[in-house]
Order: C-alpha cells, then structure tokens, then sequence
C-alpha cells in the first residue's frame, strides 16, 4: 500500500499542489489557479501514458472480436491475463502504440502464449489506465523475462528524459512568472 503512495506519480502531484500552494500564500491567487490549471491536466496525460511494469505469470490469452461500428468493420482485440507476484490479476490489452513505437503487437501476443504454456514468469511493460466503466485496459508495450528488465529500455529512458524536461520546465515557468510579477519593493 505505501508503494502507491510514494510513486513518482504521486510525488509530482503533490508538487503541483504544493506549487499551487505556495503561490496562493505568497498572494498571487491568479498564478496559483493558473498552475493548477496546468498542472492537474498535465499530470493526468503524463500518468496516463507513463509506463509501468510488473513481473508475474501470465495466466491466460483470449482474441475477442470487436462490435461492428457504423460502417460494419470489426476488428481483433488480443487480451493477456496476468497474476502478479503479490496474486493481484491484471487484464490488459495488446494492440499497436503510435505513442511508443510499439508496432510488434503479434510478437508480443506469441511471447505471452509461449509464457502462458510454459508457466514461466516474465515481466509486462504496460500504460493507461484500467476503467471498467469505460472498458479501458492498459496496453501492453512489451514482454520480456523476469527481471530487472525493462527499466533499461530505450522507451523508458527516452519517456523518462522527457518527463524531467516537462517538469522542470513546469515549475520553472511558474517560479519564474512569480517572479517576475512581484512587485519592486
């Protein structure tokens, strides 16, 4: 429980809290409101496309076809069900990802298959979010074995890289508008 809690997710959020926070006792409510504004947004697109892995059992694969839309097209969804280390299951989806480059969605699905019969652990990484009232699933970027794989990934230094720049650039933006607007004394 307290992993959740001290995610770097969470500890940004808390930082545009406080962000907002500071800006509102320092007497610009303006500049506060406006960070918040941006942030709360921000944080959300950037939590849900951060990737997150995790390492257990892959415990089932399923292709469902899709509903057909108004035109009559359907298409293929492959679905991989897992059990992680602490028993918790997890659905995702596997489909390709324009955002990650991902555009080896079979390959995944066939090493999951294989990880599935020969009941070997392995490792998923995975974005979004799980939304049963929006049937969302997390998507499966990629599959490897178990590990410390996939922190090392290409995909993950370069998102991560990334993240520092918009962040940094974030705060910095604000510290320097509440600067910039105090007035001389």
């Amino acid at each position: 429980m307290l992993y959740a809690w001290t995610s770097i997710g969470f500890i940004v959020l808390i930082a545009i809290f406080v962000l907002g926070f500071s800006l509102w006792r320092r007497g610009w409510p303006f500049l506060a409101v406006a960070a918040l504004v941006a942030g709360i947004p921000l944080w959300f697109g950037w939590e849900y496309a951060r990737p997150t892995w995790t390492t257990g059992v892959i415990t089932g694969t399923e292709v469902r076809r899709s509903d057909p839309d108004a035109r009559g097209h359907t298409t293929d969804i492959e679905y991989i069900y897992m059990r992680n280390r602490s028993d918790r299951g997890l659905e995702l989806v596997n489909e390709d990802s324009w955002w990650w480059l991902k555009r080896n969605s079979e390959r995944v699905f066939n090493d999951a298959k294989t990880a599935q019969s020969r009941n070997t652990e392995m490792t998923l990484m995975w974005n979004r979010w799980r939304s049963t009232l929006f049937s969302w699933y997390p998507n499966v970027i990629a599959i490897g074995p178990a590990g410390s794989w996939p922190f090392w990934s290409a995909r993950t230094i370069v998102f991560y890289g990334f993240s520092v720049f918009l962040w940094l650039g974030y705060f910095y933006a604000f510290f320097r508008l509440s600067r910039s607007s105090a007035p001389a004394a």
